[in-house]
C-alpha cells in the first residue's frame, strides 16, 4: 500500500484503549519487513535488521473513543476513553464493538424542547441509542465494550485528507513508510514499536520501549495544526512540513542533527518548543531503563480529538523524508 491509501485504511479501521482492527491493517503492512510480536499493552513490535545501531521509531496506534458502562433501558451509557470532545457529540454516529458491531447514533434534546440559557450535556447524561429494546441490548453488549466513531476518511481539495483518529494513525503510516525505506540497512536494528494506551497515559510506551531497549529513540506524533481560533504561537501550519521538538526532555544532538539534515535535503521544517514535557510517548520513551536519546517529529493536524482531524499529505511525506535522512545517515554525531 502507498503512503496515503495506507493512511486511508488505518483511520477507518478501530483502535479505542487497546487492541483493534487497526493493529491488524498495521501488522499486515510490516510483516514482509521483519519479525513482530504483538505486546500485552494492545501494541506490536517489528524486529528489522540485526546491526548495532538500535533504532526505535514509535506512534502510538490507539484512538479515542468510549467505553461502555452500563445498559439503560433501550440506550448505553458511555464512558470517556481519552480526551473526547463532548462538544461534538451530539447526534454524533459511533460503532459499538460488542458480541456483533452494532450502529448507534448519540441521542440529542431537539432545540425546540433546550432552554436558551442550557449549556452542553456532561458525558454521563449522554446515551447512545442503537435501535434495540433492552433485553437484546443486554444480549448483545457488556459493560466494557469499546465504541469508536462511525466515519470513513475522504479527500479534501489540496493534498488534504479528513478522517477519524489521524492522530495519531498520521504517525502509523509515516512509521511504517519510513521503515520500509530503511529495511536494507546492514549496521542498523530498527524497532518499529506501534504503541496503545498513549491516550489514557502513554502507558503503551512505557513497556515497549522497555523492552526494545533501543539506543536512540525517535517519536512520531501529530501536534496542533492551524485554524480558526487557534493561537499562531500555539500550532504549526498545514503542508508547511514535519514539526521538530525542542525540549528539555528531548535529546538536543538529535534534534540539531534533524535540523541540518532538513536544510541540507531542502525539507520544508517547523520548531515546536515546549518548556518542559511534551505530552507525546517522548516523556516515557526518555526515561527507559537508563534513559534513552529520544527526538520528537509531529505532523500538524487540525480539529485535533474529533472526527473529522485533517492533516497534508505532504506533510505525511516529508516527516518520513526526514525520518530516512536521519537514520540512513548514520543518526546524530556524538563524536
Amino acid at each position: 500500500m502507498e503512503l496515503k491509501e495506507l493512511l486511508l485504511s488505518l483511520s477507518e479501521a478501530d483502535g479505542v484503549g487497546g487492541g483493534s482492527t487497526a493493529l491488524q491493517v498495521a501488522e499486515d503492512a510490516l510483516a514482509p519487513l521483519g519479525e513482530i510480536r504483538r505486546d500485552s499493552m494492545g501494541g506490536l513490535l517489528c524486529t528489522i535488521g540485526s546491526g548495532t545501531r538500535r533504532v526505535l521509531l514509535d506512534a502510538h496506534i490507539d484512538e479515542i473513543g468510549f467505553v461502555v458502562t452500563a445498559i439503560d433501558g433501550a440506550f448505553l451509557r458511555v464512558a470517556a476513553c481519552g480526551g473526547v470532545d463532548v462538544r461534538t457529540l451530539a447526534d454524533q454516529d459511533v460503532i459499538v464493538h460488542a458480541k456483533q458491531e452494532l450502529f448507534g447514533v448519540f441521542s440529542s434534546l431537539p432545540p425546540h424542547l433546550k432552554k436558551e440559557s442550557e449549556k452542553a450535556p456532561k458525558l454521563e447524561d449522554m446515551m447512545i441509542d442503537c435501535g434495540l429494546s433492552h433485553d437484546r441490548l443486554a444480549e448483545l453488549v457488556t459493560p466494557g465494550d469499546r465504541v469508536s466513531f462511525a466515519v470513513r476518511p475522504c479527500d479534501m481539495l489540496n493534498g488534504r485528507l479528513t478522517g477519524k483518529s489521524l492522530d495519531n494513525r498520521a504517525g502509523v503510516a509515516v512509521v511504517i513508510d519510513a521503515a520500509r525505506r530503511l529495511a536494507d540497512l546492514d549496521d542498523v536494528t530498527l524497532l518499529v514499536s506501534l504503541s496503545s494506551q498513549e491516550e489514557i497515559g502513554c502507558r503503551g510506551a512505557k513497556t515497549a520501549s522497555f523492552a526494545a531497549d533501543p539506543s536512540e529513540a525517535i517519536v512520531v506524533d501529530v501536534s496542533f495544526g492551524d485554524g480558526p481560533d487557534v493561537p499562531a504561537r500555539s500550532c504549526g501550519k498545514l503542508g508547511e512540513g514535519p514539526m521538530i521538538g525542542v525540549s528539555p526532555i528531548l535529546d538536543s544532538v538529535m534534534t540539531n542533527r534533524m535540523i541540518s539534515l532538513a536544510q541540507e535535503r531542502g525539507i520544508p521544517y517547523q520548531l515546536e518548543a515546549m518548556g518542559g514535557t511534551t505530552g507525546t510517548n517522548a516523556d516515557p520513551i526518555t526515561i527507559s531503563k537508563s534513559g534513552v536519546p529520544t527526538a520528537l517529529v509531529s505532523i500538524p493536524l487540525r480539529n485535533m480529538h474529533t472526527d473529522c482531524e485533517v492533516v497534508e499529505l505532504q506533510d505525511l511525506i516529508r516527516t518520513s523524508d526526514l525520518i530516512v535522512a536521519y537514520v540512513g545517515e548514520g543518526g546524530a554525531n556524538r563524536a
